[in-house]
């Protein structure tokens, strides 16, 4: 059933409200340390949330609601076979170091994208782009091998923001954007971010930024009950902590996140390479027990990697009803009983909490399970980038990302001919009511295959000062924009 969350809980009487706030400030915690500061060159959900919309900003943009809407170009049309999207671009914008933004860097921005050896992880995404014309001063033509209507949403995306030539080989460690904030001081634990007093748009009500990321969940838990923490834009899984419930400063906003949250399987290692095993995995999982991670918010199962949010979303989360029986019944049909297998972690408080419940599914069904805990750099390393792994609990954050499934290049290590050729299809459908018919078959095929076992739609409850406007309710792509808060 799809499911929306815009109810407010205030937490205890807002002793603060209709009280002005004289702060220019704000402190938001994100807990996990981005590896480094360039979207462009890290699937780090992390290193989007801080950096994208505040310091780095794209050619199109996605709002709250999940929309796209012009940000560095102010237009733009697509030919009439498909093959170009032509893009006019505005005028008189400049980079933090003063360089300006022109069609020229433009150009350089999706080149540098699309060249393999730059290293962007979301490159597959712009595989459609075949050559990147400069056709005037603010104006750009991108010529297609193929039709993609999905290209003005991809170019919102955290993984094609605009870069200058002189300082992208620098933006790991000392980023240089068109956003409304630049960087002043990146240290271990904490990002400051100011207002960039060239900013082409409107200058953000407030005027300094400031990251924590606090990997010990104590620490983070105690800054938060203390009030040292504006904004939390992912306490789902703390609101059961005592002391943060008795201060009425704080607001509780329930939301939900783009994030799927799975049990990924190597397909690369057997028996996870047969359907028998993969169905048993979903049967064994109880969905509905594992949601009471999440003390006062209620996810939507889910049964395919697809957000319910989106108007093609398809019923799914019965297709693997919790079966012990049929789970062993599985596993013996594949001749694996006394299945041994390692659930790799990342350092995320769902994943933590919830490898207990799914460890224990498991082995009722006679699967010995080992959770292996790895920091967020090492999963990223080990799982992620090198495939070195049986079994990992993560949410995918990225919005709209079915197209992983179609890409033998992905730590799934899934490889099917016939979803590639139905993402193909997808990709080139102009029509809306065409392309969400074919989304329903994708998360169909997904479901039968049981590629991963697909768990629920990961809540974003935000907790944040009572006196703080602008937070965003879900998160349609992972980004906490600065320039919408304001105190009240």
């Amino acid at each position: 059933m799809k499911r929306h969350w815009y109810g407010l809980v205030v937490l205890g009487l807002l002793a603060f409200v209709g009280v002005a706030s004289a702060s220019e400030e704000v402190r938001v915690e994100l807990q996990l340390r981005p590896p480094h500061l360039d979207p462009t060159l890290t699937p780090s959900a992390t290193t989007a949330e801080a950096m994208h919309l505040n310091v780095f900003q794209g050619l199109t943009r996605i709002d709250r609601e999940g929309q796209v809407q012009p940000a560095l170009a102010s237009h733009w049309r697509t030919s009439g076979d498909g093959r170009q999207l032509i893009l006019g671009l505005q005028p008189d914008i400049t980079f933090h170091d003063g360089q300006p933004f022109t069609a020229e860097s433009a150009a350089f921005s999706l080149e540098r994208l699309l060249d393999p050896e730059a290293g962007n992880p979301q490159r597959h995404l712009f595989s459609a782009i075949e050559r990147v014309e400069v056709a005037g001063p603010y104006r750009l033509r991108l010529h297609l091998s193929r039709p993609d209507a999905l290209l003005p949403f991809r170019l919102g995306l955290s993984a094609a923001v605009m870069v200058h030539p002189y300082s992208a080989a620098t933006n790991a460690e000392r980023p240089v954007g068109t956003g409304p904030y630049r960087v002043d001081g990146w240290r271990r634990d904490e990002l400051h971010l100011s207002a960039y007093p060239g900013y082409w748009q409107a200058s953000p009500a407030i005027s300094r930024g400031i990251f924590t990321f606090t990997a010990n969940r104590l620490e983070m838990e105690n800054a938060l009950a203390e009030g040292l923490i504006d904004l939390y834009p992912d306490g789902s899984t703390l609101l059961s902590h005592p002391q943060l419930s008795l201060r009425s400063d704080y607001v509780m906003q329930d939301g939900l996140s783009e994030g799927q949250v799975i049990v990924a399987l190597n397909h690369a290692r057997p028996p996870l390479d047969d359907l028998r095993v993969r169905r048993a995995l979903s049967h064994a999982v109880n969905r509905q027990a594992l949601l009471s991670i999440y003390p006062s918010a209620e996810p939507p199962v889910i049964g395919s990697h697809f957000s319910p949010l989106h108007p093609a979303y398809v019923e799914l989360a019965e297709r693997y009803p919790h079966s012990p029986k049929r789970a062993r019944e599985l596993l013996a049909e594949a001749q694996a009983e006394g299945l041994e297998l390692t659930l790799t972690l990342p350092p995320t408080i769902y994943a933590e909490r919830a490898s207990l419940f799914i460890a224990s599914d498991l082995e009722a069904v006679g699967i010995r399970v080992r959770l292996e805990r790895l920091s967020w750099q090492e999963w990223l390393e080990r799982v992620f980038t090198n495939r070195d792994y049986a079994l990992t609990l993560v949410a995918h954050v990225e919005p709209f990302d079915l197209d992983i499934y179609a890409r033998d290049d992905y730590y799934f290590n899934y490889r099917s001919e016939t979803f590639r050729a139905l993402w193909e299809r997808i990709e080139a459908a102009q029509e809306e009511s065409e392309r969400h018919a074919l989304l329903g078959e994708a998360q169909r095929h997904l479901a039968e295959e049981a590629v991963n076992v697909f768990l629920f739609m990961k809540p974003q409850q935000a907790i944040y000062k009572a006196n703080l406007g602008g937070v965003w309710q879900n998160a349609p792509i992972p980004a906490v924009p600065l320039e919408e808060l304001y105190w009240k």
